[in-house]
């Protein structure tokens, strides 16, 4: 999302693509771990985190997802124009860290452990789209606020 707007409109028609693609794919893996010896206790940790996001309000969680693409989009854009490699993936790596370790919202993350919880529901899909606009509005919220900063200035 972070770059909608300095791509092409195919890309903007690609992200629904793009997300049903991430839903298989974390489904997928989440299944692929089930079979495996830690997928008991795997499922049994996200089934308490789903709990937790289930039930908090959705705004809570709307505002969480859009802090969460916020960092995402300096986390990238500092991975893109950083001059100095490490630099760049340092930039990855703190702005994905902060995100996780303040709680924020990510739908791609959700979506495996909703899969992995085994918790798909009408509000678990519902709790994700939130999720999936907030994920939206945190991801051009920057580039919006420094086109529009380039055009007053």
């Amino acid at each position: 999302m972070c770059y909608v707007f300095e791509r092409d409109r195919d890309y903007a028609i690609d992200l629904p693509v793009i997300w049903l693609g991430n839903l298989c794919g974390t489904w997928l893996a989440a299944f692929a771990e089930s079979l495996t010896r830690t997928g008991p206790a795997l499922a049994e940790k996200a089934q308490a985190l789903c709990r937790v996001k289930l039930e908090d309000g959705i705004l809570s969680i709307f505002i969480l997802a859009v802090f969460c693409n916020i960092l995402i989009y300096i986390a990238v854009d500092g991975f893109n124009k950083n001059p100095h490699e490490l630099g760049r993936y340092l930039s990855l790596v703190f702005g994905v860290t902060v995100f996780i370790l303040c709680g924020f919202e990510h739908c791609v993350a959700n979506m495996y452990y909703f899969s992995m919880a085994g918790m798909w529901s009408a509000k678990t899909l519902g709790y994700v789209l939130v999720m999936t606009l907030g994920n939206a509005v945190g991801g051009v919220l920057i580039p919006l606020l420094r086109g529009w900063l380039n055009q007053t200035a």
